[in-house]
């Protein structure tokens, strides 16, 4: 409604007004643009690959801590796959990680390269196994905290219908349809930018606190 620097005076849909701090507002919507030009690009990538069908995946995890955001593989970036998985997983694939402790789905990936076999213990894994296939990731949205993921029986997934009462196995791989997948990816990409938007705003108050 008007500018008065370095505060703003806007009006929302509902009628209701606000102050807010021009400079935190800009790299707000910097943001958005930003994670929707990445978001575009990512797709773009994904289509023009090699022709190959983009897969979905539901990664199942466990946690040491249900109150730590850390588990094998995460701070590494990538997912470990047996030798038959890692033949059927390509490059362009998309993750859903599922954490076993919290039944929460917590980040969305995309797969980025081909894998590579290695020790999982290179990757702070602790299967009893020397050799396993691991696949680089790109994370593309996450939540700020394992509790605050998309809990596991809030929504209904057509493509594992029994999913709730399935016995999930740590670091098993399920496979889902790209409708499930934009469900569960709409919903994280939503917590993590009203989390994010949240930040921005803490921000602002301490900001007008300290004025």
């Amino acid at each position: 409604m008007s500018i008065s620097y370095p505060k703003m005076h806007v009006q929302y849909v509902d009628g209701t007004t606000a102050d807010l701090n021009v400079e935190i507002q800009a790299r707000i919507w910097e943001n958005i643009r930003v994670e929707q030009e990445t978001a575009a690009a990512k797709r773009i990538a994904r289509e023009n690959q090699s022709g190959n069908k983009t897969q979905f995946f539901i990664k199942a995890v466990t946690v040491p801590s249900p109150t730590e955001f850390l588990f094998a593989g995460w701070q590494e970036r990538v997912l470990m796959a047996t030798a038959d998985e890692a033949e059927r997983i390509q490059q362009g694939d998309r993750i859903i990680y599922y954490v076993l402790e919290t039944q929460t789905f917590v980040a969305v990936a995309t797969i980025t390269g081909p894998a590579k076999e290695a020790n999982p213990k290179e990757y702070f894994y602790t299967v009893d196994q020397e050799s396993a296939f691991f696949f680089p990731v790109d994370i593309d949205a996450t939540a700020a905290k394992l509790t605050e993921g998309v809990p596991y029986d809030s929504l209904e997934l057509e493509s594992q219908p029994n999913f709730r009462k399935m016995k999930v196995e740590a670091e098993q791989f399920l496979r889902i349809t790209e409708d499930d997948f934009e469900l569960l990816a709409e919903v994280l990409t939503e917590i993590a930018e009203a989390e994010e938007d949240e930040e921005l705003n803490d921000e602002e108050y301490i900001e007008d606190d300290e004025e």
